[in-house]
């Protein structure tokens, strides 16, 4: 009798209990986490997974954050960098 062999298989959805989530592997690799409710914020994490499967719109919104991290050297100053981008303030 063969053996089948194992497959890895990695999940790409999770319920959890109260909050919505998307977690980003280092390889790019998206998982979303959504509650039994589907409520707004659910959806809205839905929505923004299924545009990061666009991998072409994906790729231009790297390059955009990369592109407004230039000269941010050090972890304090890219982590700055990155609360700045969050509240809106330009740099």
């Amino acid at each position: 009798m063969a053996s089948t062999p194992l497959k890895y298989v990695r999940k790409q959805l999770y319920v959890t209990d109260q909050t919505p989530v998307i977690a980003v592997e280092d390889d790019l690799y998206v998982k979303a986490g959504l509650t039994k409710d589907m409520d707004d914020n659910d959806l809205l994490v839905l929505g923004l997974v299924l545009s990061l499967k666009n991998h072409e719109w994906r790729d231009k919104i790297i390059e955009r954050a990369r592109e407004r991290m230039t000269g941010a050297t050090t972890p304090t100053s890219r982590i700055s960098r990155a609360m700045e981008m969050l509240s809106g303030k330009k740099q």
